[in-house]
């Protein structure tokens, strides 16, 4: 341990020595009473002063009051009298009944001891593994008993040094001990060390931090588990989750009340999806402290697995007499169970015993977190008493926690562009508001989206863009688009029912996904459209998983969901090959089944669809190519919107003899007037006759392009 100790490595001369200035003064004898012991009674005398009269350390011989025999010449003195006179005076100090102390250390040490129950020779032990850690003098004298001592030898040392019995030493270091399970400090039992270097604390601060602060208990090891600052959101805010805090708040009420042991939360889901905003909300709601496991110590150096196990456990004891929740976020660095997670089964911990043990007998409730659930085994995730799954928010629900983040900074637009992206976590909004509040621009909302934007791209996520709205062309028709039904009549049934399942096939182009933002916008819903690239996962059950949170953000957002190229996702088990082709097909049947609100596939692959999935929509509706005569309206539409001469009857055939028009055709060229003008109507024309004879058309039993 790297302990900052009183004037390391000073050296002094017997006319300028102090003792206080290597122990403060009220530490002195107490200090010098341990350090005769481990020369007289712990054989440290061999190192001490050899048989040539060489003092090992003389600053050591200054302070023991054998000083003047270091300015001696070696021939001038016998080895005997030194060791006589450390003899004698171990004499006087043993006949001592009190020793004073430092008073911070000895209130710190009570606060603890209080906290954990200790005995009073546990306290006699924590108290002294404290001052060898920070007093140079005293861990130089311990390590001449030697830098090889084994666990055994360590306990008889000590033992020795504070005139504690055998049998009370290695109760203090058992297995079960308050020590032991706190792991506040324990005997290094892997290697042979020097006493200093077996003895392990929680961590350096708290050694500093108990030696000279004189503060609650929690500050003391603030450095590996400190308070969480103020929740930023409220329950509302968690609204799409309602159900399932309400029974995770009762039971932690409970839980805290009665001082319920072996309380463990397990809370999951993607980063940004607000785990920790949760637990805040949480801790605020229940009225009780909530302290946080570090992943960084005070310097920002970050605190591995073991040391943030250590911490936990550390925690649990000296926190349990508050009304406290504890939050471990991060947790996939101990629970992974592939290489090397804590808790995978350890060479000492078969059958998972270790892991049960630490789940089962903790203090504090505590609330685990993480991003990965696949990373920690099913044995172990049994042993949550609630395990809460936390989705990425609705869209609504997004404009809400922005809202409230960006504390008045953005206006309603630039909110609304920032809730299209779910990888925008609260606290990512809460620190793009600090520094934008800090800078003096008048663009504070462009100001705001560039900084979240370089965020998520450093987090590999999409950048947030100025997009286009869903919405339809000013002109659009429902009569103007080819199918066997009246869409006007349909969209007033679903208008009535609120309830419909529909599969919408045919050529690419035929107006299928126009016709889901037109439902949507007749209905006054919002839309959410997803298409197979949005669905699709490179992980096993990630697929289902997408699939099941856009149904869920359609429920919540009681929004027209459309899936757009629904046969990436939907085709035919019986050609399955892989075991997931199959399992994405049950997934979305299951959803569309359980959907008590409006659903439209698009596909331009009908026949490559599941054949049971086709009896789980409620209408199957072709979209056609235009007839004739609506190709003739579509075009005289377009070319008023165009400003174009308004056609005359001489262009009708033209248009009529363009079979396998679509109202995508349309589309695709007055994208191309935006940047390639058309000039007229013939060239109106002629361009739509390009984008016809590209088309790859099936004509009896050929396919080829039409041109």
């Amino acid at each position: 341990m790297k302990i900052k100790r009183k004037f390391r490595n000073q050296h002094f001369d017997l006319e300028t020595f102090n003792k206080t200035q290597l122990v403060n003064d009220e530490m002195i004898d107490r200090v010098t009473l341990w350090m005769l012991r481990t020369i007289i009674k712990c054989g440290g005398h061999k190192e001490f002063l050899d048989k040539n009269n060489n003092f090992h350390n003389d600053n050591m011989a200054y302070f023991l009051d054998v000083g003047k025999y270091v300015e001696m010449d070696s021939d001038d003195f016998k080895r005997v009298d030194v060791l006589k006179i450390l003899k004698s005076n171990l004499a006087k100090l043993e006949k001592s009944k009190r020793f004073t102390s430092s008073k911070i250390l000895t209130k710190n040490v009570k606060q603890i001891s209080k906290l954990m129950e200790l005995n009073h020779y546990e306290e006699q032990i924590l108290e002294f593994a404290i001052i060898q850690k920070q007093y140079e003098i005293l861990s130089d004298t311990t390590d001449m008993i030697g830098n090889d001592l084994n666990t055994h030898q360590v306990k008889k040392v000590m033992s020795t040094i504070l005139d504690i019995p055998m049998e009370e030493v290695s109760n203090a270091f058992a297995t079960t001990s308050k020590f032991s399970k706190s792991l506040m400090l324990t005997i290094e039992k892997k290697s042979t060390y020097d006493l200093n270097n077996k003895l392990e604390f929680l961590s350096d601060a708290f050694v500093d931090n108990m030696m000279n602060l004189d503060e609650d208990i929690s500050v003391m090891i603030e450095d590996s588990v400190k308070e969480c600052g103020k929740a930023i959101l409220s329950m509302k805010d968690f609204e799409h989750k309602k159900e399932d805090i309400e029974i995770l708040s009762s039971y932690l009420e409970d839980a805290i009340s009665s001082k319920k042991k072996g309380v463990n939360i397990l809370l999951y889901g993607l980063p940004g999806t607000g785990k920790t905003e949760l637990v805040k909300t949480l801790a605020k709601t229940l009225h009780v402290k909530l302290f946080e496991v570090s992943y960084a110590n005070l310097e920002d150096e970050a605190i591995d697995g073991k040391e943030r196990v250590k911490a936990y456990k550390t925690a649990q004891a000296l926190l349990s007499n508050q009304d406290t929740i504890l939050m471990y976020d991060e947790a996939e660095d101990i629970f992974e169970s592939s290489n090397g997670g804590l808790f995978s089964p350890p060479k000492r911990q078969n059958d998972k015993a270790w892991i049960n043990r630490v789940l089962e007998t903790n203090t504090i409730p505590t609330i685990w977190i993480t991003n990965d659930i696949y990373s920690i085994d099913n044995a172990i995730v049994r042993r949550f008493n609630i395990s809460i799954e936390m989705p990425i928010p609705s869209k609504s629900k997004r404009v809400e926690i922005i809202k409230k983040s960006s504390d008045g900074m953005l206006d309603a637009k630039s909110i609304e562009l920032l809730a299209t992206n779910e990888n925008i976590a609260p606290a990512l909004v809460s620190n793009a508001s600090k520094v934008v509040s800090s800078i003096e621009t008048l663009d504070k909302p462009k100001a705001f989206t560039q900084i979240i934007n370089n965020t998520l791209k450093a987090q590999g996520y999409k950048e947030i863009l100025e997009s286009k709205p869903l919405g339809l062309p000013s002109n659009y028709n429902a009569e103007l688009i080819n199918t066997t039904i009246d869409l006007e009549e349909l969209t007033t049934g679903i208008k009535e029912s609120l309830n419909a399942r529909l599969c919408l096939y045919g050529p690419a182009g035929t107006g299928k996904s126009a016709f889901g933002k037109y439902v949507a916008q007749s209905l006054d819903k919002p839309l959410i459209i997803k298409k197979g690239s949005d669905l699709l996962g490179c992980y096993v059950g990630q697929t289902e998983k997408n699939i099941a949170d856009a149904f869920e953000e359609a429920k919540e957002e009681k929004a027209v969901l459309v899936f757009d190229e629904v046969d990436s996702f939907l085709a035919d088990r019986s050609k399955a090959n892989k075991s997931w082709e199959v399992t994405q097909v049950n997934e979305m049947l299951v959803q569309m089944e359980n959907f008590d609100g409006i659903f439209i596939a698009t596909t331009n692959l009908m026949d490559n669809l599941d054949r049971a999935s086709l009896r789980r929509f409620d209408l199957k509706l072709e979209f056609d190519y235009l007839k004739s005569e609506q190709a003739w309206k579509m075009f005289i539409s377009f070319a008023k919107e165009l400003n174009l001469t308004k056609p005359s009857k001489s262009f009708q055939r033209a248009i009529e003899n363009l079979r396998y028009l679509t109202p995508g055709d349309f589309a695709a060229v007055v994208r191309q007037h935006r940047f390639r003008p058309i000039r007229d109507i013939k060239d109106m024309i002629t361009r739509l006759k390009s984008e016809v004879e590209v088309k790859m058309v099936k004509d009896g039993n050929t396919m080829g392009f039409l041109g």
